[in-house]
């Protein structure tokens, strides 16, 4: 009897067992195919040709500029994550807003929104904005470069008109600045780019304006010098050169105002007379040059940035003293050749 019973009541339950079980599976599969279609080649290359999702995976370097809000406090810390998909990158966290990093984000096929998040040195979110893949990264036919986003403030508590300035660049473009640019990672090649471009945008340089002219307008801007003991001011750098000055070479002033007033510069610095420009290993936002004075003394300086990336200085700097030597050379060769000619003519007329 008992045996009887068993079998009646295992045959009994096993219709019920099997179809709970086959509903399992069906919405585990549905589950699955709901999250992580995309994870079958198949399954990604049909939604691609169906046109339900409108893009391949691309890279987008995303270059953080500066995040501004209305503070109480005069230093803040905070950082900037973005995130899209599973993907997710962050800034460093800075103290006055002013970032100047490049991030790289993998943006996955089906991806609909790339979100940034500004963070407090708690990793807690203060604002937040998100943007449609399609409309704003890969719908533009040029992305511009810092543009200014407004963030939605999270919770009361979070910053009061929150702002995000960034530019975004998805893969490498063939730019005309290109050819000025060799040797060094794409990261930097995609910034120094973009900083010559603004130059050419923004500035009054005449059409066919020399490299070096470019070069010299880009390397001009605020930066931090280093006096002694920990001790920084603010003070502006540019470029002089022929017919200005007699000869190429940087100068310091205290403030932009003295470089448009004409004002003698208090520290001038020869480019043929550059030794090198270095990024400090261990200070992520200073950068060294090294260099003899009038007197062939071999000096220091050192600088920290503030509008624009640490390595986009040095690189620009690294450019201008090479096209300063060629430049040099370039003169000699050609005065020792006029010598020599004038030399055969007054020989010939002799």
């Amino acid at each position: 009897m008992g045996l009887l019973i068993g079998h009646l009541f295992r045959s009994a339950c096993a219709a019920p067992i099997a179809i709970a079980a086959a509903i399992l599976a069906i919405c585990g599969c549905v589950k699955c195919m709901r999250c992580r279609a995309r994870d079958c080649m198949c399954c990604k290359r049909c939604l691609r040709i169906v046109g339900h999702d409108k893009f391949d995976d691309f890279e987008l370097m995303i270059l953080v500029h500066e995040a501004t809000f209305e503070r109480k406090e005069e230093k803040k810390t905070t950082k900037v994550r973005v995130s899209a998909g599973a993907h997710q990158v962050s800034t460093q966290n800075v103290s006055n807003g002013i970032f100047q990093q490049p991030l790289h984000l993998t943006v996955e096929q089906g991806t609909r929104r790339i979100n940034m998040d500004l963070m407090d040195g708690y990793s807690r979110v203060l604002a937040t904005l998100a943007l449609d893949v399609v409309d704003h990264v890969l719908g533009p036919k040029t992305l511009k470069p810092e543009q200014v986003y407004p963030m939605l403030q999270k919770g009361s508590k979070g910053p009061r008109n929150a702002k995000l300035k960034i530019t975004m660049v998805v893969g490498a473009g063939s730019d005309t600045e290109r050819g000025l640019i060799v040797n060094v990672s794409s990261d930097i090649n995609i910034l120094v780019r973009q900083q010559l471009r603004k130059v050419k945008e923004s500035s009054s340089l005449k059409e066919g304006s020399s490299e070096m002219d470019v070069l010299k307008e880009a390397c001009a801007g605020p930066l931090e010098i280093f006096e002694g003991l920990g001790k920084t001011a603010q003070v502006y750098m540019a470029v002089l050169g022929p017919p200005s000055a007699r000869r190429w070479m940087i100068g310091i002033w205290q403030d932009k105002k003295d470089f448009a007033a004409r004002k003698h510069a208090p520290t001038e610095i020869d480019l043929l007379k550059i030794q090198g420009v270095q990024a400090d290993p261990v200070r992520l936002n200073v950068f060294v040059i090294n260099y003899y004075d009038e007197s062939r003394v071999r000096q220091t300086i050192s600088f920290r940035r503030i509008d624009r990336a640490r390595d986009v200085w040095v690189e620009i700097l690294h450019l201008l003293v090479e096209k300063a030597h060629v430049m040099h050379k370039s003169m000699k060769k050609t005065k020792s050749e006029s010598r020599g000619v004038s030399k055969r003519r007054g020989g010939e007329r002799s």
